[in-house]
């Protein structure tokens, strides 16, 4: 065990590698295209290469903000691309990068480590910028995420398709010309930019560096550079990120005839989750939109296009291990190299990340440099991002728990150090990883009918088990089914690992703290003209509009669950930061009218008579509701701040008599 508050003049140096949208390619994995990382490889000739290792959301943003902050989405509520710093969680926690600072390390980050808010002193020093251009431009239109005006042809028959930029590749000699349209107002450009500036190109020998070149270059002087203390460099690439823009000559290195196509099935969704396999999402018409090309040429090309960014970035990782390996602290210099989630690649029919599959939530992770580790070694087991702030922890003698001073919260992951010294040793982390995946598709197109509450899967050494919002299930033995082809959830062979599955991903999903209150003596409660009941854990209460339930306790931040039965749909009136007052419940109040939109202009699946399932978040003034798994509403009061009972009222006259049950609650 590695003490914390080592002498500082022996704690290790770290640089973190950290890839945008790189899959699980390096790894070699069967079925997908071959391709040589001869540096990634260095590192993995040093160290530990983790082959199960896997995101804790499959999007840059939230999956980041996992790793930084070393909470799960599912505690912080960050699922998708909200700005962390807004965040009523995480902006009470210590990053990664903040607590190293706080405990003697000289911090430094270039390119992108967060998605978005990476100033306000969480660096020491800041490198350059990420940016996954160049771009082509009208010259008029925001000087960045335009599409390639000689690849509009690809939406022929998509033509609403969200996104345009992120579709287009091709090699940088590929000059954009967007053409002048006086009607429009727009002049027309010839060449690349890149950051607002023009972008030289003559020639992949002649021409401005790109984003990451620049990063990579700017983190090996820092390497190089003397330092007083121990450091720590954060290193993240953008290049696999679309569009997929790279110089010529790592095209060149993938002959488009010697491409293999990712191995596909016919039928392969038809025993999917319909909320998974959902045609109309993101993944699915970006793969479509490809295929449809006459011998799937097309779709070669976009696999080339990947495969060269692949390369591009090995080569980048070269410049900072060559940095290394010239240093005098080689020898006490930990490297990391990683992806923030992984990328289809057209295996299940999907080319995008956003999936529960292993295409999108399979990562490289690689561990090197730590004294007396054996190197050159894999380990299968189950580990996932959150793993790597508790690890470094370890590594560099840092306190364990970075929010202890302020009563916060304890990191979720588990340090790897136990399987980094012995790959096949014990480890006290859970048997399996887990992924959320929001239940709002990258897409903006509102056909999707509303935002489910998010999906969840785990994933062991040989299953994978899915649970979805609306209940469906995945179930995928890769032993015997290695590209998830076969889903054996409704497979009466296999309902024992189902239901263990099923009880661990409950576990992780839902966390710890959580308080049942199907008991009366936990509430108080009014009934002048009814009666309140509790009988097997049901509570009942009837009659006039002054009848209420109210918890004793208050809550400040917290998740409820329950589930509601009523004969009809007139509304409930949900209070919290609330109190008692001449029989009412009073209080920020969210009326829950089951019949009404929601967000999405969709009605909220309500059923009269039979139970329905409510969960309730409020995290710093955002009060989010969900009924039978569907966002029911989002808000945002004036002030986060509040401590009050939670509460259940009717307004108006008589009501009908109202069930609830398996009510529990998490403080957050």
């Amino acid at each position: 065990m590695i003490e914390v508050g080592l002498a500082e003049d022996s704690r290790p140096n770290v640089v973190m590698i950290i890839v945008d949208d790189l899959n699980d390619l390096p790894l070699s994995p069967d079925g997908k295209p071959v391709i040589k990382t001869p540096n990634i490889d260095r590192i993995a000739r040093r160290g530990v290469t983790f082959t199960n290792a896997h995101c804790n959301d499959p999007i840059c943003a939230p999956s980041r903000a996992s790793m930084l902050f070393g909470l799960y989405p599912q505690t912080s509520g960050l699922y998708w691309f909200e700005k962390w710093k807004e965040n009523g969680v995480l902006n009470q926690c210590v990053s990664l990068n903040r607590h190293l600072q706080s405990h003697g390390y000289s911090v430094f980050g270039t390119g992108k480590i967060y998605h978005g808010g990476q100033s306000d002193g969480a660096f020491d020093q800041r490198g350059p910028k990420p940016d996954v251009g160049p771009w082509p431009w009208d010259g008029k239109s925001n000087q960045s995420h335009l599409p390639h005006p000689a690849m509009m042809y690809l939406y022929d028959t998509d033509g609403d398709m969200d996104y345009k930029w992120e579709h287009h590749f091709g090699p940088l000699s590929m000059i954009p010309d967007w053409k002048p349209d006086p009607q429009a107002g727009i002049p027309g450009y010839k060449g690349w930019r890149l950051g607002g500036k023009p972008f030289r190109y003559n020639g992949d020998d002649d021409r401005d560096k790109l984003a990451d070149e620049r990063c990579a270059e700017w983190s090996a002087g820092m390497i190089a550079a003397e330092h007083d203390r121990p450091f720590a460099i954060f290193t993240g690439l953008v290049r696999t990120h679309t569009p997929l823009y790279a110089p010529q000559e790592y095209f060149d290195r993938f002959p488009i005839d010697s491409i293999e196509l990712p191995e596909t099935i016919e039928g392969d969704l038809d025993d999917c989750a319909t909320a998974l396999a959902d045609p109309s999402l993101y993944g699915f018409r970006r793969y479509n939109m490809l295929v449809r090309h006459k011998d799937r040429q097309l779709y070669k090309q976009w696999l080339q296009a990947y495969l060269a960014c692949v390369s591009f970035v090995d080569d980048q990782v070269g410049k900072i291990l060559d940095a290394v390996d010239a240093s005098p602290e080689r020898d006490n210099t930990i490297v990391i190299f990683t992806s923030d989630h992984g990328f289809h690649m057209g295996e299940k029919e999907f080319l995008y990340k956003q999936s529960l599959w292993d295409g999108a939530t399979r990562i490289p992770l690689i561990i090197a440099g730590v004294d007396g580790m054996p190197q050159g070694v894999t380990c299968d087991r189950p580990v996932s991002w959150i793993d790597l702030y508790p690890t470094l922890n370890e590594l560099c003698g840092l306190p364990r728990e970075p929010n202890a001073a302020s009563g916060g919260y304890k990191l979720q992951g588990h340090s790897l150090v136990p399987l980094v010294m012995s790959p096949d040793g014990d480890w006290d982390g859970p048997d399996v990883a887990i992924t959320a995946l929001p239940g709002k598709d990258h897409s903006q197109h509102e056909r999707h009918g509303g935002t489910w509450f998010p999906h969840f899967s785990v994933r062991s050494k040989q299953y994978r088990y899915t649970l979805c919002a609306s209940g469906e299930e995945e179930l995928y033995d890769f032993d015997a089914d290695p590209r998830e082809w076969t889903n054996l959830a409704n497979d009466p062979a296999y309902a024992a690992i189902k239901a263990s599955l099923k009880d661990q991903l409950i576990a992780l999903r839902d966390g710890p703290n959580w308080k049942s209150l199907d008991d009366l003596h936990r509430w108080t409660y009014g009934a002048q003209k009814g009666g309140v009941a509790s009988e097997d854990g049901t509570l009942t209460f009837s009659g006039h509009s002054s009848s209420y339930l109210a918890t004793i306790a208050k809550y400040k931040n917290f998740e409820w669950e329950f589930e509601a039965k009523s004969p009809d749909t007139r509304q409930m009136r949900i209070s919290y930061h609330a109190r008692v007052k001449d029989n009412r419940v009073a209080g920020t109040v969210v009326n829950v009218p089951p019949t009404a939109s929601n967000l999405q202009g969709n009605a909220v699946p309500f059923t009269p008579g039979q139970w329905n399932r409510y969960r309730i978040r409020v995290v710093g003034g955002r009060c989010q509701v969900w009924i039978n798994g569907r966002l029911h509403s989002d808000r945002v009061k004036a002030s986060g701040d509040g401590l009050g009972v939670f509460g259940i009222d009717f307004p108006g006259a008589a009501q009908p008599t109202l069930s609830i049950r398996a009510v529990r609650v998490r403080p957050l």
